[in-house]
């Protein structure tokens, strides 16, 4: 009888359905950016957020970040992502070129990414926002609507990549034919808005009748210059017209999250450097106190520089 039920405990184990394993799930690739402001400043860092957010939500990658990583910072912070096991490591500015150059010479392994700087290394890649075309773009719409052929610049750092597209404004302000006056000041700070504005103010008091800016979240505070001395005012990044209703004439657009996007999802080739051009996002956006006939006029210079009849070169190009 034991016989009996042994054998049928033996034979019911092996008509009993097989546990299925649980599979195996694929490793996400790991990507951290470091920011050199907040990421809700409404500008270059918050945009390079929501790019780094749409990377983990499209390519799957799962992503870290820290924000006010400073120059002192810059080369532990890299490292420390490295040592963390983080596949791809990316700075979100030019400023983190030399920093970047270094850690990826110490970690060949792995992948690190910069926007806006010229790091070298097998293991970096690289992309610039079109600068030099949003801002020649700009300069443009400057002498278009100068009054008194004075305009000018109010920068946070001169970076190669700020001073390239300083030079490219000043090239578009030539395109109205007559010789029109370009200052520019640096405020040594992309955030504060204070600084920015009192730099606004001198150069309108100095005669400047159109202020554009590369600043961050700190062009609230030229804007605002600008539309209480009642002069014109250019944004950057996005329609900035929300920060001086009555001064803002147009925006050079050009959106600094996508260069993150690319970068996280692995598009530009290791030891290679691509651009957002007038091909890819970059373009100039004009309110309704820009005249139509000078809308019409900068839509012209557009789609030249997307036909190559006008060649602006770029920051970065051979």
């Amino acid at each position: 009888m034991f016989a009996i039920l042994m054998l049928l405990a033996i034979v019911l184990s092996a008509c009993a359905p097989k546990a299925t394993e649980a599979p195996i799930e694929e490793e996400k690739t790991k990507v951290a950016v470091l920011f050199p402001g907040v990421v809700t400043d409404q500008s270059w860092n918050q945009f390079g957020y929501e790019g780094l957010k749409r990377a983990e939500a499209e390519c799957g990658v799962e992503i870290a970040y820290s924000e006010d990583v400073f120059q002192d910072e810059q080369v532990e912070t890299f490292r420390n992502y490295a040592a963390e096991g983080y596949d791809i490591i990316i700075g979100h500015g030019g400023e983190y070129g030399d920093a970047i150059a270094q850690v990826a010479a110490e970690y060949p392994d792995l992948w690190f990414g910069d926007t806006n700087g010229l790091p070298e290394g097998d293991n970096v890649s690289i992309m610039i926002i079109g600068y030099n075309q949003m801002s020649y773009l700009a300069g443009v719409l400057a002498c278009e609507m100068t009054e008194t052929d004075h305009v000018a610049v109010v920068g946070a750092m001169e970076l190669p990549v700020m001073a390239a597209a300083y030079d490219a404004f000043v090239e578009g302000t030539e395109y109205c034919g007559r010789p029109i006056e370009v200052d520019e000041v640096y405020t040594g700070d992309w955030a504060d808005v204070t600084l920015a504005r009192e730099a606004a103010l001198a150069l309108i008091a100095d005669g400047a009748d159109v202020i554009y800016h590369h600043l961050d979240a700190a062009d609230a505070g030229a804007i605002a210059a600008a539309e209480d001395e009642g002069v014109w005012a250019i944004g950057l990044y996005r329609d900035s017209s929300d920060l001086g209703p009555g001064a803002v004439i147009g925006s050079a657009i050009g959106f600094p999250g996508d260069m993150i996007y690319n970068l996280a999802c692995g598009v530009v080739p290791k030891g290679e450097k691509q651009w957002l051009n007038v091909h890819s996002g970059v373009d100039i956006h004009m309110t309704d106190l820009t005249p139509a006939d000078v809308q019409a006029r900068l839509n012209e210079v557009v789609e030249m520089m997307k036909s190559g009849e006008l060649d602006i070169k770029m920051f970065g190009q051979d």
